[in-house]
Order: structure tokens, then sequence, then C-alpha cells
């Protein structure tokens, strides 16, 4: 495993609303309802964000520098997406949360080949 880019080191663990909110943007730039259908649709609807806490987040993300902000487009709707350092993150985000599978798997909380 690559070194860890020390500028994303205090952002972990994200809390899960960050790391839907990232991955969301891994595909390419988002305006704000496409992150939100993202949501809903990559945690089969367990997750529900409305747009006043989508929006906080993501000039949160913003400022540290994981998501830029661009203005909006012919439809009116702001973009987003990831900077180097937000792709850095959710991917260290994402081996993170493996690791932790594979020791439940191991303790035999999950089955070894997968979902139930």
């Amino acid at each position: 495993m690559e070194a860890l880019n020390r500028d994303v080191v205090p952002a972990l663990p994200l809390a899960a609303r960050d790391f839907l909110i990232l991955l969301a943007l891994v595909e390419g730039r988002g305006h704000g309802y496409r992150i939100l259908q993202s949501i809903t649709e990559e945690s089969e609807g367990a997750v529900h964000m409305d747009p006043a806490n989508l929006y906080r987040s993501l000039r949160r993300l913003a400022r540290e520098g994981f998501v830029t902000e661009h203005e909006p487009d012919e439809t009116r709707r702001r973009q987003y997406e990831l900077t180097e350092a937000g792709v850095d993150v959710v991917a260290r985000e994402a081996e993170r949360l493996e690791r932790l599978v594979s020791v439940a798997r191991n303790k035999s909380v999950l089955p070894i080949g997968g979902s139930s």
C-alpha cells in the first residue's frame, strides 16, 4: 500500500455522510441533487440527507481541500468536483473500511464469500 498523503491523515476516519458525498463525486463533477440521488442509491435508501446538511458538508469538504466548487452552469446549479486530496482521502477511507470488513469476516461476523 502507498504511504498515506499527510494532508488526508487528519481527516480519517471519515464520517459516513462525508464518505458517501465523496463517493458520489468519484465518477465526476456533479450538482447537489445528483449527489443526493447517489447517496440514496448507494446506501439503498438507508441514508437520507437533506439539502441543507449536504451543502453544509460540501462547504466544509471544500474548506478541507477535498472538493472544489464551480460556479453555476446554464442550469443555475453549482457543480462540485473532487480534488486530488479528495480522491486520496476517499480511497484511503475505502481501504480502511475494507480492512475492518476483513476483520469482521475473520471473526465470522460476516460470511466469507460476501453478503448473505
